[in-house]
């Protein structure tokens, strides 16, 4: 007789007797059973066996229940069916706590692994399997039916074939009526029959809470994750209280599968719990660059709120429950964000020389972006309690900062570090802090500095040591290539140089980069630079000396020499702008550098008007001693010639700028003053008669304009020197001796210095021999030289205390003049009343001109 390779047989022919041996469970393997017995694969085979043994395959037992049994082969029925018993049995463990559970249930050995499929959990594996070996036993049923002809595959047979199953089905249903009837059920599964109305929640597997996670239903994957943990907690309880420890004497009573599938359990759970973390933190994530993921968003805090709830309780069991609790969520979440910030902004992978400003400029960029986007869609989601905007604003605080920390860590290029020093102190301050204090509310003293305080002083002293290595080195480079251009360009007329050009540029880019970043900073680099300028200043004043002695000394003083020297003193404005402006940024302690710096400069801008001052009186010296003499009276050639001597040579002295021009124009002029007052105080003429007084005075009155006229023209700023020839002329021309005493006090009151002999030595030139009415004149400036306002004479007033009185064969000429006077009173007396009156109204006539 045929037979089934892995299950029962159906007998070939309609109403033979053949009965098909079952199981006493039934065929389909989710099928819980009716007894405490199962069936297995291995069962229904003996049972196959004893029947071709025995002979009795269908005639001995009835049909009665068989195709009853049959019914159950569908695994769809099946999995209903164990559904429903799941949902009871789950309804049944909801009822009581966990201690009663644990209590209730904990027989003095483990149940067998029958026991357990009944009540616990489906887990992935057994699902599978179970859905295996049914497809199985039905293709095994189909395959047999055909070998013995009972199913035909043409239409007629097959629909007597449901014919025959039908009244199969209906004797069965008649069988298990009257053995219902006669059977008494247990008073259990009439309670359970009795309340189909409540429907419990069936607890799901490890792959559908995958699934659920997958597909981000994730408030709903937590919920049944916690349902696993709470499982988890009561198999850890049974195996603690059934000698789970090691050395317990009721270790060996455990059964091994028990320990296994609580280790598997606790490992799906730490595996979901990872799933559904890292969905969480991807919707974190993505909700910055998406925003219609805000649902997602909204069900990540749900979850985050219901495991820090978990947590809490936990927190409140001490003792009471084992295992890796609390979970801190909020914790990772905040985790989380940082790590979303680091993931997001500009990987720091080695800036070259010179991209610090623009690597600087996209991180600042993609910083705004991100937090404007957090502010726009994802801040409103958070409640209060998560303090979103402080932990956003952090993570990329934070985020920036491990990056500027990582460019710190080898050394910088100064421009660099002006680059980085500046995107600190004020690029971030002024674009991201703004934006994090203005918009989202949280203040810049929570978030801390970009980097500590002694890695920005580094930073700061790296600034400082390159700028002073950059000052002493190229400075001293561009020194000495102009030195070396001097030579070159010797003979050419160069009123200008590029020297403090090409200096204060590159001094002037450390300078205006530090200031723009920080005060402090630029007050520091302006001293540091201003240290190196003076250095340099020196260096270039003794070169400059250097080489006017050597000019001097062995060359030919040429116009490219004078045109040289100008170019030096037109260095010195430039650079004492330059000192000036560094000094202001910290005036305590630069001023010794200051100083320092401008005695170099006055060296160089006093040489120079100096030996410019010397060539030009090299031409007119010799010409002041022709002033002053008989044929100066009536010859204007030595005056004509000085005049324009220095014209000719300020057309190439105007080539000086000021304030250095100033200078040689004020030297200039008060030199040529002295000159001409000490040919007056020479005495070298003698006036004797009244028409030599006439024309003495209108010689010195005449000049005296003209060179007012000519100083004015050059831009002097020394006219208060011209009125000293007008008075002297005043003193030679007035024959009173009350206007001569005004003269003298308007003479004394405009130049301190003047002495009696200065006055003596114009009483001389007059004439004036009496001793009683020089006296009287004299004594005008003994009473003005006692007076307080005389004594606070400035010393820029000082004009005669340079002029010496050097009368040329004095008793000689006093001697003649007392003789020429004599001879001429003698000559009046002899003369007509008419004319001797007519002489005295020339004098009142002049004197009132």
């Amino acid at each position: 007789m045929p037979m089934l390779e892995h299950g029962p047989s159906l007998q070939a022919g309609r109403g033979s007797g053949r009965d098909l041996i079952l199981p006493k469970t039934s065929l389909n393997p989710f099928d819980e059973g009716d007894g405490n017995e199962g069936w297995s694969p291995l069962e229904g085979e003996k049972n196959e066996a004893n029947e071709a043994r025995h002979g009795v395959m269908g005639k001995n037992r009835p049909l009665k229940g068989t195709m009853e049994r049959i019914r159950g082969v569908s695994p769809l029925k099946t999995l209903g069916k164990l559904g429903k018993g799941l949902r009871l049995a789950g309804r049944n463990k909801e009822r009581d706590p966990p201690s009663q559970r644990c209590s209730k249930t904990l027989p003095s050995t483990l149940p067998s692994n029958k026991e357990k499929r009944k009540s616990g959990r489906r887990s992935s594996e057994e699902i599978m399997s179970l859905l295996r070996l049914a497809g199985r036993r039905m293709e095994a049923l189909l395959t047999e039916g055909l070998s013995n002809g009972d199913l035909s595959p043409d239409g007629d047979s097959e629909s007597r074939r449901c014919l025959s199953f039908l009244k199969m089905v209906s004797r069965a249903k008649l069988k298990r009526e009257s053995l219902v009837e006669s059977v008494p059920q247990e008073p259990e599964e009439e309670q359970v029959e009795e309340e189909p109305e409540v429907k419990h929640r069936e607890p799901l597997s490890v792959l559908e809470i995958l699934q659920l996670v997958t597909n981000r239903d994730l408030l709903l994957a937590d919920t049944h994750i916690l349902e696993l943990e709470r499982e988890c907690e009561e198999a850890a309880m049974l195996l603690a209280v059934q000698g789970e420890a090691p050395g317990s004497p009721a270790e060996e009573s455990v059964a091994p599968g028990s320990k296994d599938s609580a280790r598997r359990k606790a490992k799906d759970l730490e595996l979901l719990y990872e799933a559904l973390q890292k969905e969480l933190w991807d919707v974190v994530r993505e909700s910055l660059r998406f925003p219609a993921s805000g649902p997602s968003l909204g069900l990540v805090v749900l979850v985050v709120q219901q495991e820090e709830q978990v947590d809490r309780d936990w927190a409140g069991k001490e003792g009471a429950c084992q295992g890796a609790r609390p979970r801190q969520l909020k914790r990772r979440w905040k985790q989380a964000v940082a790590e979303a910030a680091d993931g997001s902004l500009p990987q720091q992978v080695e800036v070259q020389v010179g991209q610090m400003e623009q690597y600087l400029e996209r991180l600042g960029t993609r910083v705004m972006e991100d937090l404007g986007a957090a502010r726009r869609n994802v801040l409103c989601i958070y409640p209060e309690e998560f303090a979103a905007p402080s932990v956003y604003a952090q993570s990329y605080h934070q985020a920036v900062a491990q990056r500027l920390h990582s460019v710190t860590s080898s050394p910088l290029h100064i421009s660099d570090i002006y680059s980085l020093l500046d995107w600190i102190y004020n690029v971030y301050d002024r674009d991201v802090l703004s934006m994090v204090d203005t918009t989202m509310s949280v203040s810049r003293s929570q978030l801390g500095p970009l980097l500590p305080p002694d890695t920005i002083e580094r930073l700061e002293l790296d600034c400082l040591s390159s700028v002073s290595e950059k000052v002493t080195r190229e400075l001293a480079e561009v020194l000495d290539e102009e030195e070396r251009r001097w030579a070159r360009s010797l003979h050419i007329e160069e009123y200008q140089s590029s020297l403090p050009r090409t200096v204060i540029k590159r001094l002037q880019v450390d300078l205006e980069r530090s200031v723009a970043i920080k005060r402090e900073l630029g007050a520091r680099v302006a001293q540091c630079s201003l240290s190196g300028l003076a250095d340099f200043l020196y260096s270039f004043q003794r070169k400059v000396a250097v080489f006017h002695e050597t000019q001097i000394e062995f060359g030919e003083l040429c116009d490219g020499y004078i045109a040289k020297t100008i170019a030096f003193v037109n260095c010195c404005p430039p650079f004492r702008t330059f000192v000036q402006r560094c000094g202001q940024y910290n005036p305590a302690g630069s001023e010794d550098l200051t100083q320092r710096a401008n005695a170099s400069l006055d060296r160089i801008v006093s040489q120079g008007v100096k030996i410019l001052i010397d060539r030009l009186f090299e031409h007119i010296g010799p010409l002041f001693n022709k002033l002053v003499k008989r044929k100066w009276l009536n010859n204007t050639d030595a005056y004509d010639a000085i005049e324009a001597t220095i014209k000719q040579h300020f057309r190439k002295f105007r080539r000086m700028d000021c304030p250095p021009y100033q200078a040689l124009v004020g030297q200039v002029h008060r030199r040529v003053l002295i000159e001409y007052l000490r040919a007056i105080m020479k005495g070298r003429v003698i006036c004797t008669s009244l028409k030599m007084r006439k024309r003495m005075a209108y010689r010195l009155r005449s000049e005296g304009k003209r060179l007012k006229v000519l100083f004015e023209d050059l831009d002097s700023g020394a006219s208060w020197m011209d009125g000293a020839i007008t008075h002297l002329s005043e003193m030679v021309l007035l024959d009173e001796i009350s206007s001569i005493q005004t003269a003298v006090k308007a003479l004394v009151r405009e130049f301190p210095d003047i002495r009696r002999k200065h006055i003596s030595a114009v009483l001389n030139i007059r004439g004036m021999m009496r001793q009683a009415e020089r006296q009287e004149v004299l004594n005008t400036v003994r009473d003005l030289e006692g007076s307080d306002g005389l004594s606070r004479a400035s010393r820029e007033s000082a004009l005669f205390s340079e002029v010496p009185v050097t009368s040329e064969m004095h008793c000689l000429n006093m001697g003649l003049a007392r003789i020429a006077l004599g001879a001429s009173s003698c000559l009046s007396s002899v003369r007509p009343h008419r004319r001797r009156s007519s002489r005295r109204e020339v004098p009142v006539k002049a004197a009132k001109q």
